[in-house]
């Protein structure tokens, strides 16, 4: 009987759920893939994101797998490509939770959950932030004193594994566009934007959280810093419940008061709803305004992420008032983020 070909698991997991695909590494086809939802919740097929991995890896025990691969938020100023993790990798990955607290501890909790499921096999980490290391600091810096930049407090920026992979396809299918100055716009329940040239992040809208830039389905984006200030001082709002409020409250979900998702918004014919996604378009088509200056021009927009490459009426918004500027093309292409886990992850395993 012919054996099956050496495969990688490539985990992406949230806090309810998770995404996973298997990869042949011999060619990088996939073998299988799918997506566990409601973990934890009511009505959910899974009580424990334990009792989601002993379901996947019973799906996925007729291939050969010989490595694991995670999808992880915020590699800091340490890690800026893929890795074979050990213990101190994951300490130093820990420490960065308070800076993506909806998804890093989601993040490494399946490496320890996998790690006690399949303990023979060797996992990888592969990171969003790792794609914009190298900006010009005119790029990644906040006007903060000396001393607490020294601290790593500047922007890193995210969603790099989706940028990545668009820039992947623009040279494949588009290679004009690539050439040229391209702003990427990965809209989907987090949202950010990015400015590359040549397959280069030059800028982008994310910077030491997840939380800076576009208004997102509960995050709030970019917002006044003394916002925050008057929150703590004079509401006595405690740190966690300001988290709490910029993370899970706010957003779509909290400018309309009926939904985070884009669908149900479009669906509504509550006035609510409309303001919010002319709200968003506007927020959008700003950002992309200010990715083209840090470029000198735009030449192509590519819509990606849920929104991105589904909701048409959204991105119709956000061109109309994009048509101002110079004439350039628009695009819609689908992100693959665990393909490009899959690449960087065989290259290190084939010691490229």
């Amino acid at each position: 009987m012919p054996t099956s070909p050496s495969a990688l698991l490539v985990i992406n997991a949230g806090s309810s759920s998770v995404k996973y695909r298997v990869f042949d590494l011999s060619d990088l086809s996939v073998l299988t893939s799918d997506k566990i939802m409601r973990i934890g919740e009511n009505g959910g097929e899974f009580a424990t994101h334990e009792d989601a991995f002993v379901f996947l890896l019973e799906r996925v025990k007729t291939f050969s797998i010989i490595a694991a691969a995670h999808r992880v938020v915020h590699g800091g100023e340490k890690y800026n490509s893929a890795a074979h993790i050990t213990p101190k990798i994951l300490n130093d990955l820990r420490e960065l939770s308070p800076l993506a607290p909806l998804h890093q501890p989601h993040n490494l909790n399946a490496i320890k959950t996998l790690g006690k499921l399949l303990p023979d096999i060797p996992q990888y980490v592969d990171f969003d932030t790792a794609f914009h290391t190298g900006h010009d600091p005119i790029f990644d810096s906040y006007a903060l004193p000396e001393d607490l930049r020294a601290q790593g407090l500047r922007r890193y920026g995210f969603h790099g594994l989706s940028y990545e992979s668009i820039c992947h396809q623009l040279k494949d299918s588009h290679l004009d566009a690539y050439r040229g100055r391209v702003v990427i716009a990965h809209l989907g329940n987090g949202a950010s934007l990015c400015a590359v040239k040549n397959g280069k992040s030059i800028d982008t809208t994310m910077g030491l959280t997840a939380l800076e830039g576009l208004p997102m389905g509960t995050r709030s984006g970019s917002i006044d810093p003394g916002l925050i200030i008057y929150l703590a001082k004079s509401l006595n709002y405690s740190p966690d419940k300001i988290e709490d409020i910029l993370y899970n409250h706010s957003g779509l979900l909290g400018l309309s008061g009926i939904s985070n998702d884009v669908k149900t918004l479009l669906e509504s014919a509550d006035p609510r709803a409309e303001f919010v996604l002319d709200f968003f378009a506007h927020k959008v088509a700003q950002h992309v305004a200010m990715m083209a200056t840090s470029l000198g021009g735009m030449d192509a927009l590519v819509f990606t992420g849920g929104i991105g490459e589904n909701a048409a009426p959204v991105r119709d918004n956000i061109l109309s008032r994009l048509s101002f500027l110079p004439s350039f093309k628009s695009l819609v292409i689908k992100t693959d983020e665990e393909l490009a886990m899959a690449r960087h992850v065989k290259g290190l395993m084939d010691g490229q």
